[in-house]
Formats: structure tokens, sequence, C-alpha cells
């Protein structure tokens, strides 16, 4: 008799497959991958003219993520791990989580690399080979976050303050990073990354051991980061809710299934 704990919260995919029980299973099903996935940046704004043409724009409202995904034509045996897990969640009763495949790994392949080959430790607990502990914290509205990567004695760091090679084992922008995704339920994209040796004018950093890196992020922080908070940077996960309760298909003549998915980030 095997026993589970709790149902997944994870849209199956090839990365996340589920069992008969609706739980996470490493030999369950997987369901299939995404023929498409639209990422929409919905960020309300007001823009009028003046009767001299000056623009003027404001946020009217904050800002959520958008996630279209479309799959291609599925067998039956393909389609019900992802229709009755969608059908568990209540439409906008549950919120649940997804991985993009266009984020689950960095830009830079030597950030990576080093995920995989270091540890870094944050806030004295388990040393976690894809996160690292804020040095500073930031406050919601801002859009930057400061971290250092060689804090714990397990890592060697890399020394920024060399012209040549600061951007060698960074993040890039376009990245996507959670924090402490219990409890601040929102996904970023890095739009910067400064270190010692590359930044901006007055934004110097210059910590000690030359391993912090500052990170630009969008949109702003929708609440305060805590110091220390852990930053998620490999495969992050996206908090969602489907906006409505209808989860509907169609059935062709060849018993394929075809089928598309509107979510929208739940914060």
């Amino acid at each position: 008799m095997t026993t589970f704990s709790i149902l997944s919260n994870v849209l199956p995919d090839p990365n996340y497959k589920i069992g008969i029980a609706g739980e996470s299973l490493s030999t369950g099903s997987s369901g299939p991958g995404f023929a498409s996935v639209k990422l929409t940046n919905d960020q309300k704004m007001m823009v009028t003219r003046t009767n001299s043409q000056r623009l003027i724009a404001r946020s009217i409202a904050g800002q959520k993520w958008r996630v279209d995904i479309n799959y291609h034509p599925m067998t039956r045996d393909e389609f019900e791990p992802v229709y009755t897990f969608l059908l568990q969640k209540k439409g906008p009763l549950t919120p649940f989580f997804i991985s993009l495949p266009q984020y689950r790994v960095s830009r830079n392949t030597a950030w990576d690399t080093n995920f995989v080959t270091k540890t870094f430790s944050y806030g004295g607990g388990t040393p976690n080979a894809y996160q690292f502990t804020t040095t500073a914290g930031g406050t919601a509205g801002t859009s930057v976050l400061k971290l250092n990567v060689g804090e714990h004695p397990q890592y060697t760091g890399e020394d920024y303050s060399s012209a040549s090679s600061p951007e060698l084992k960074t993040p890039r922008a376009g990245d996507m990073i959670t924090i402490d995704a219990s409890a601040h339920k929102k996904a970023y994209l890095i739009t910067g990354v400064e270190t010692f040796a590359n930044y901006r004018t007055g934004q110097t950093i210059m910590p000690s051991g030359h391993r912090d890196i500052k990170l630009t992020v969008s949109p702003p922080f929708v609440k305060n980061v805590a110091h220390p908070a852990t930053v998620q940077f490999s495969n992050p996960l996206i908090k969602v809710v489907q906006p409505k309760p209808i989860a509907e298909y169609s059935l062709n003549t060849d018993n394929l299934y075809s089928f598309s998915l509107r979510l929208e980030e739940y914060l």
C-alpha cells in the first residue's frame, strides 16, 4: 500500500508527473508538453494627451502575468492528467503552480553550472544549490535587490572586481526569479545585473570580497523583501489560477483532444 500526503499542485508536464490519485509521482503520467506559450505583462496604464500633445501616463493598477498555453492534439492518456488536474482545482478557487519551459534555466549556462557544482547557505538553513540569500532587503515599490553569492564557505564565489570577467557567472536580463514563494507570491523578470566592475553611475557596489551582485527587476516589488530572503533562480514556479471555471475541449474523428488554457498570476 502506498500513501501520500498532498495532491500535486504543479500543472502536469514532462517535468512534473502525476499519479492516478492526483499526487506528485516521478513514475506517473506526465501529460503533454506545451505546443506554445504566450506570456503577457498585464499592467494597466492610463494614457492621455493634452491639447499641446504632451503625453501624460500613469499606472492605475498593479501588475500580473497572464499565461496562455496551447497543446498539440493529444491522445486521451496525454489529455486526462491535465484536464482532471484542472477540474480538481475548481477554476479560480484553488491556485496552483506552473513551470514555464523558457525560464527553467538561466540564459547564462555558466550561471547554471554554478548551481550544479556549488552550494549556498541562507539564513543558517540547509544549503540549497538553487537559491541565494539577500544581503539587503528590498522595499515595496522599488526594483533593486542586492545579493551575496559567496558568503558560504562551501562556495568559493566569483571575484566580480575584474572588469574582464564579471559577467561570466551572473544571471542574465530576461531570467525569471521568485522570492520566498511561500509568502511572497510574485514572479519577477530580471532587467539588469550590476557587479563591482559593471555598474551604473552613482550605483557603485563595494562589498567585502567583491562578490555581491545587484539585480533590477520588473515589475517593482509588490511587498517588502526581508533580509535574509530566499531567491529562486532555477526553475521558478509561477502561482496561477484559472480566471474562469470553464475547461472545455474538442475531440476529432481521430480521437485526438484539442485543448488550450488561460491562466492568471495569483497574488
